[in-house]
């Protein structure tokens, strides 16, 4: 007796096929298919497709067809398995394939991205794309069912990750009837046509969700590649609207090659801490596409959520990325929180990527103005050359606000030049011992500035070099960190009014800029605490306002960070 239909779509199903012409009527009234059988939301009956575990195994949510398949169509032009939906266990995205012989299964409605000569036989089927499934015949479309999704792309995803958790049924019908007659082919086969030359096939893709980041002249978007099923990143360069003709030339002169650039860059690199490069298209068109590996989030965000990576992690990563771009001759230069992106690993660690390539340049052609101003390096003010160095001394701004040191990212606000970012970077350089060993990073003068190479010698006893060990030059100690060595403190002056000694400004105020002010301050108010150092050059003093002091031992490893959570 057959089973009665369900009077609501199953809780477990993931999306329903819904018939759409008489053929695909007469596969939802089998009687071989009852068990899928459910009313959908409009009273038509349809067939819930994901709440019975496959005899094919718990990757594929159906098969179709009219020989061994979960779901029986009969027919002669249906292949013995024509088609099935299966789960991309690494993505959760749902893929449906093409099994028959003759190719005869086909998408179609909204946003369809067709099966095509030169692609593998499997596209991404999901709310808003690939909506309608056709199988049989000449023009694929002999069976036909609409696909009802229960929920969109992204809270798809998560009840597929959720699947197993749940007691999937078992289909009753073991025993199957199966038409073991050949399968009659279409009497037209299709052929790819001749096309002269190189032919590159163009990626396809759909987003998923909502805006992921936007620039001045980019968007980034989470989106899913419909003939892999994997997940990436896509950036979308779009031209200024309603700009003039000039306008379009200067845009494009200025960003549309910084961006091209980036491509060039990230396609001849491949390094675990740097982001991975897929593809690009659309390069002198109107829109142009930059793809790359999709993260969970960047340095920034993660901070923002109230998760604490291990700063170890994240110097020594990025020390290792910064060093495999001085090898490659290419200049970052907008190293910061917001472009080192991260992705957690099997063992639950954190992998840093570095991101973002759009101000890079050769290091010989390096001497605009762009980065971010708070992380930017001296010399970009100075309009000389902007060598490896800058992304050296942005990382140990990084450093700062990742490490919080004395607020530094809650005060960062209140700086009013660049003349005062550089004044608070050396000033915590100078005293605060979280980032002592790391203060050859951030020395003024570039010649003198640790290289990212160096730094991965000193602290993590270089793993992780990209620049062959022998070719890095041991780190010197500049002239003006030499003779601050050899300077005696000076005896600390008392005042009649308070009768305490010199405070320290670290020591006597927790905000880095409030106590950089202090430092300043107390210079003035006593002049003779500097007139009692022993006398020195006038170009050792200048290079003691650059330098960083005082000089801390040296430690093989990176260890002890302390992250504020003030």
């Amino acid at each position: 007796m057959p089973r009665r239909p369900r009077s609501h779509p199953h809780p477990l199903a993931l999306f329903a096929l819904k018939p759409l012409n008489e053929r695909a009527e007469d596969v939802v009234a089998h009687p071989i298919n009852d068990y899928f059988v459910s009313t959908l939301n409009d009273g038509t009956l349809g067939l819930d497709v994901g709440h019975v575990r496959s005899k094919s195994g718990n990757s594929t949510l159906a098969t179709l067809g009219r020989g061994d398949a979960d779901i029986f169509v009969e027919g002669s032009s249906i292949a013995k398995i024509q088609c099935s939906f299966e789960i991309d266990l690494n993505t959760n995205i749902v893929m449906l394939y093409d099994r028959s012989h003759g190719q005869t299964t086909q998408v179609f409605g909204e946003n369809a991205t067709p099966f095509q000569h030169g692609r593998l036989r499997k596209v991404v089927v999901q709310k808003g794309l690939n909506t309608i499934i056709g199988m049989g015949g000449e023009g694929r479309n002999l069976v036909q069912f609409k696909l009802q999704w229960q929920h969109g792309p992204t809270e798809m995803t998560e009840k597929i990750k959720n699947r197993e958790s749940n007691p999937l049924e078992e289909n009753p019908r073991l025993a199957r009837t199966t038409d073991e007659a050949e399968t009659v082919l279409p009497s037209r086969r299709e052929t790819r046509p001749h096309t002269p030359g190189t032919w590159q096939t163009k990626l396809r893709y759909a987003k998923i969700g909502d805006m992921l980041g936007a620039g001045q002249f980019a968007e980034v978007y989470k989106a899913v590649n419909v003939d892999s099923g994997k997940l990436m990143a896509v950036k979308i360069l779009k031209p200024p609207l309603g700009a003039t003709k000039q306008q379009q030339e200067s845009w494009r002169q200025s960003v549309y090659y910084a961006f091209k650039r980036e491509v060039e860059n990230l396609a001849k690199i491949n390094h675990p801490c740097i982001v991975d490069y897929i593809a690009s298209q659309g390069w002198g068109g109107p829109k142009v596409e930059i793809f790359m590996g999709l993260k969970e989030g960047t340095l920034e965000s993660l901070i923002e959520s109230g998760s604490y990576p291990v700063p170890d992690a994240v110097f020594h990563q990025m020390l290792q990325a910064l060093d495999c771009l001085a090898l490659n001759d290419i200049v970052h230069r907008d190293v910061k929180p917001a472009n080192i992106l991260y992705v957690t690993r099997p063992d639950s660690q954190y992998q840093f990527q570095l991101g973002d390539f759009g101000l890079c340049n050769r290091s010989v052609s390096a001497h605009t103005f762009v980065g971010s101003p708070l992380y930017m390096a001296p010399e970009f003010y100075q309009q000389g050359e902007q060598t490896y160095k800058v992304d050296v001394w942005s990382l140990f701004v990084t450093m700062l606000w990742l490490l919080d040191v004395r607020a530094f990212r809650r005060t960062w606000k209140q700086f009013k030049s660049p003349g005062e970012v550089h004044e608070v970077v050396l000033f915590a350089a100078s005293n605060e011992d979280t980032v002592s060993k790391i203060r050859e990073m951030a020395i003024v003068n570039p010649e003198e500035r640790a290289s990212a190479a160096q730094m991965l010698v000193k602290c993590f006893n270089g793993v992780g070099l990209s620049t062959p060990q022998n070719r890095v030059p041991a780190l010197n100690i500049s002239p003006a960190i030499a003779e601050a060595r050899e300077l005696v403190p000076a005896p600390v002056p008392l005042t009649t009014r308070t009768a305490q000694k010199l405070p320290k400004g670290l020591q006597k105020n927790r905000n880095i800029f409030a106590a950089a002010a202090q430092h300043r301050v107390e210079k003035a108010r006593y002049p003779q605490a500097q007139s009692q150092r022993p006398v020195i050059s006038p170009v050792t003093e200048i290079r003691l306002g650059q330098a960083l002091r005082p000089v801390i031992a040296e430690k093989p490893r990176m260890s002890g960070w302390h992250v504020s959570k003030r």
